[in-house]
């Protein structure tokens, strides 16, 4: 019931334009959620917004065109911020997190609901921003991984029930390609 959507025949500038477009949403969700203070308990937890257009886009495109989405989301975010410390954090976790979400929409999407996949992604994206810490800032950053953990299997609950309703509400619009223009 969750598998790859049907191949939406995108080509050329059309893909790149509805890439661009879901980048720019991810973007905007990334800059809406840093305004939201979560992290005053835990540094680094956040909701995972932008982790609504990168799990979509998985069940939208091959893992191959996502990864550039992924890796421009990480180097924008920081041009933003200004920080290249969080970059090194967003990159290690996003890329884990990619890897693992891929996996699992490959391996196991007739079991695994996009929740699932999004707690998954929540979880490993909160592992790769602690090893990476752990790398940089040395073993004081392994004291957050039980909180980060906790709170990737909320927030990862949370954004895997937002793309499993608008994955439900592309399959309804029918092809992109006859919408776009």
């Amino acid at each position: 019931m969750w598998t790859r959507l049907p191949d939406r025949n995108l080509k050329g500038a059309r893909k790149i334009t509805v890439l661009a477009v879901f980048l720019g949403a991810a973007l905007v969700l990334g800059v809406f959620e840093r305004m939201i203070p979560v992290e005053i308990v835990v540094p680094g937890v956040r909701l995972g917004l932008p982790n609504i257009v990168i799990l979509t886009l998985l069940y939208l495109f091959l893992p191959s065109e996502v990864i550039l989405v992924v890796f421009l989301k990480c180097v924008l975010t920081a041009m933003l911020s200004g920080n290249i410390v969080s970059f090194a954090l967003s990159l290690t976790g996003s890329t884990l997190s990619f890897m693992v979400m891929s996996a699992l929409i490959k391996t196991a999407a007739e079991k695994v609901s996009p929740i699932g996949v999004s707690v998954a992604g929540a979880v490993s994206h909160n592992v790769g921003q602690i090893l990476a810490a752990r790398y940089i800032l040395g073993k004081f950053a392994v004291a957050f991984l039980p909180v980060l953990l906790v709170s990737g299997v909320i927030t990862g609950f949370i954004t895997g029930m937002a793309v499993k309703y608008l994955l439900a509400h592309i399959r309804a619009l029918g092809p992109l390609d006859t919408n776009l223009y």
